[in-house]
């Protein structure tokens, strides 16, 4: 009989619940925007917009999302308008966030500005041509994708003028360093010097001897012939110091082009190395660019993959819930305030708030006793929330999660099935005892927000109670022991997505707003 009297007292909670659930769902009123104005505008990125989303102008509703589709590659967003807007045919439309937890919905900004001449308004039908995109991952791998082929064209160009500049090193180059070489071995340089000195050797003769004839002259004619015996002597040693800065000069010209020679080598050889692609060195980035061309269509190929891969990523989720637990018999209330946080596919975070008869975790105190033998033991169990901080990855419908559990440490693990609508908790953390306490859950949706749960708690400790000093003051009886170890509970639980908030934010905000107006 008891336990009949359980089952019933559990099925009248959950009627009560159902019935407030629908009591509450049939007041919620259906924002409606009448009008027959329609047009359209096409997105590079609709993600966000769904059918139903508000369409405003300077912040006030004028319209709704009628439908989605995809038209050219394009989203094309059709929107519903209230009669009455003059919008010119040369307005704007853009995509905004409405809400902390991602909703978006389309703005209109009307234009020309002041002073601007009047434009046509727009036709209904007619679509908006003016769109400003937000950035987006999506946008940023298109501009990846597209600027992949004028690298693969340069590095075309590159691999081009290297080959080039190898054949001009290995022949014409080389050509002309040896036969300067041979040139400058052949004397072509020294023979015209020695020619140019014997004329001036001959000169000096002829001179000599003009002067030893006019010896017997004028003062002035030898005066004028002793200046140009100097100027001549002059001349020759210019001649000399000429022809001896010249010869230098080719001479390190030719030492410094000997220098050379190894490093044009070691170049023709890199250059070998790196067509070829012989030895380790040569076998790395440059080396497959120089010989593999079609290199650039992989990295268009794995730029392709990796934006496949991040749009496969769900953006910035969460989901709120709340949670009743009653065990069967100590038939103590156990509330809990849940949220996760996913910012991937595969990781998530969870934090949770207990408030039950249990309290925070007890304070153990051991002290003996004058003149005997044994031993006091003092627990003092505080009233205090427990906190839940873990950290979980997802692998396919099963999610491993460790950290704080009910302010101890611990771990558990998560399945999903039936797309959502059953899922099996279990946790491992710390217990009154030295044998951990493990917690097994099974929770299965009745609604779409709301699921009816039971488990056994404690599941490896066997039951007990500890007793709790009362003094002599009179208290209650649920006050006089605390229960620990193995016991059933059953409960509900609401658990509402970032979507769902949003929608009642959007709906009880409204109502609000109405019932203050």
């Amino acid at each position: 009989m008891r336990w009949l009297t359980r089952l019933t007292t559990i099925a009248v909670i959950l009627a009560v619940i159902a019935v407030a659930a629908l009591a509450v769902r049939t007041r919620v009123p259906t924002i409606h925007v009448r009008g027959t104005f329609r047009t359209y505008v096409k997105f590079h990125d609709g993600s966000r917009l769904a059918a139903g989303s508000p369409v405003v102008i300077a912040g006030v509703r004028v319209g709704v999302i009628e439908k989605l589709t995809i038209e050219g590659g394009l989203a094309r967003i059709d929107m519903r308008l209230r009669d009455g807007l003059d919008l010119p045919v040369d307005s704007f439309a853009t995509r905004r966030a409405d809400s902390l937890f991602g909703d978006s919905y389309v703005e209109i900004i009307p234009s020309p500005g002041e002073g601007a001449a009047p434009a046509r308004l727009l036709r209904s039908g007619e679509p908006i041509t003016h769109v400003v995109e937000g950035g987006s991952t999506d946008a940023v791998l298109r501009a990846i994708g597209t600027a992949l082929p004028r690298i693969d064209n340069t590095l075309d160009t590159m691999h081009d003028g290297v080959l080039t500049a190898r054949s001009w090193v290995a022949g014409p180059f080389t050509d002309r360093m040896n036969r300067t070489d041979q040139w400058l071995t052949e004397g072509h340089v020294e023979g015209p010097i020695e020619s140019a000195d014997r004329a001036v050797s001959r000169l000096d003769d002829a001179v000599t001897r003009a002067r030893d004839a006019v010896a017997g002259g004028g003062p002035d004619v030898l005066d004028t012939l002793d200046r140009i015996d100097r100027g001549v002597d002059s001349a020759r040693t210019r001649m000399r110091d000429v022809q001896s800065g010249l010869v230098s000069t080719l001479q390190d010209t030719r030492d410094g082009l000997d220098r050379i020679d190894p490093q044009i080598e070691q170049a023709r050889d890199v250059m070998s190395a790196i067509d070829e692609g012989r030895g380790d060195d040569w076998r790395g980035s440059l080396g497959r660019l120089v010989n593999q061309p079609q290199l650039g269509d992989r990295i268009e190929d794995i730029t392709d993959t990796a934006r496949d891969a991040v749009g496969g990523l769900n953006r910035f989720k969460s989901w709120l819930g709340m949670r009743v637990e009653l065990d069967a018999y100590s038939r103590d209330v156990r509330f809990y305030a849940t949220a996760q946080l996913r910012a991937r596919n595969d990781k998530f975070y969870l934090v949770e708030f207990e408030r039950g008869p249990i309290g925070g975790l007890p304070h153990d105190q051991l002290s003996d006793v004058a003149n005997a033998s044994c031993y006091v033991r003092q627990q003092v169990i505080p009233d205090h929330f427990r906190f839940t901080a873990q950290f979980g990855k997802q692998f396919g419908p099963l999610a491993l999660r460790g950290g704080l559990k009910d302010s101890t440490f611990g771990i558990g693990a998560d399945a999903t099935m039936l797309d959502g609508r059953l899922q099996l908790s279990a946790d491992l953390f710390g217990a009154f005892q030295a044998t951990p306490r493990l917690k097994l859950t099974g929770a299965f949706a009745v609604f779409r927000t709301m699921y009816v749960l039971g488990g056994v708690d404690d599941a490896l400790n066997s039951p007990g109670y500890l007793q709790v000093l009362t003094g002599s003051a009179s208290v209650p009886t649920t006050l006089d022991k605390v229960r620990y170890g193995r016991d059933y509970f059953v409960g509900t639980m609401l658990q509402f997505t970032d979507e769902d908030i949003a929608m009642m934010l959007r709906v009880y905000g409204a109502l609000m707003v109405g019932l203050v107006l």
